[in-house]
């Protein structure tokens, strides 16, 4: 009894979403990446947060990835900028091995986004949902390399796409979340 009492837990976050009775576990920090803006501003940056999230309605789950889009530009009043492109679609490279994040039609209502979920504390950002699988996330979590990119052709990958890199590395949570939600499935 002392030796499961001792043993260390896992800082995976849950909760109960009011409007939907939907019990929620969230990965305890989200993984960043980052994109130099530097010909626009010094420090200037576009950063993709990925947050994994297991969704259980009455015992019916559902694995997805938050994406939330966002950026230390202040788009709204440039001119001759290049905009966030309207298609969130995801190529993400683990250790050189492409996962297609497929983008869900609007994230799911129990998926708003919040500070529980890890939303950007700025005033102006997008959010997407992916379907993913737990096999995926724990490749990603385990890979050494991990890139991003936004992808418009979903059946070509482009060469020059701009290539996002780990900002904040979480990864060592996302094993955490793996783990903590891995025995049920």
């Amino acid at each position: 009894m002392s030796a499961c009492a001792a043993a260390p837990r896992t800082r995976v976050g849950e909760f109960l979403d009011e409007r939907t009775g939907a019990t929620v576990t969230v990965v305890s920090a989200p993984l960043i990446f980052a994109l130099e803006r530097s010909t626009l501003a010094a420090h200037a940056r576009d950063y993709i947060s990925l947050t994994a999230v297991e969704v259980d309605r009455s015992g019916q789950t559902q694995l997805c990835v938050l994406g939330y889009f966002w950026s230390t530009i202040d788009r709204r009043t440039a001119s001759g900028t290049s905009q966030q492109p309207a298609d969130k679609s995801l190529a993400l490279f683990a250790d050189d091995r492409l996962i297609r994040l497929t983008l869900f039609e609007s994230p799911p209502a129990d998926l708003k986004a919040s500070s529980r979920l890890y939303a950007p504390e700025t005033a102006h950002f997008e959010q997407a949902a992916y379907n993913v699988s737990l096999e995926q996330l724990r490749y990603i979590s385990n890979s050494q390399v991990l890139k991003l990119r936004l992808v418009a052709d979903k059946d070509e990958e482009d060469p020059d796409a701009e290539t996002y890199s780990v900002w904040t590395d979480s990864r060592k949570a996302l094993r955490d979340f793996v783990a903590q939600i891995g025995p049920s499935r």
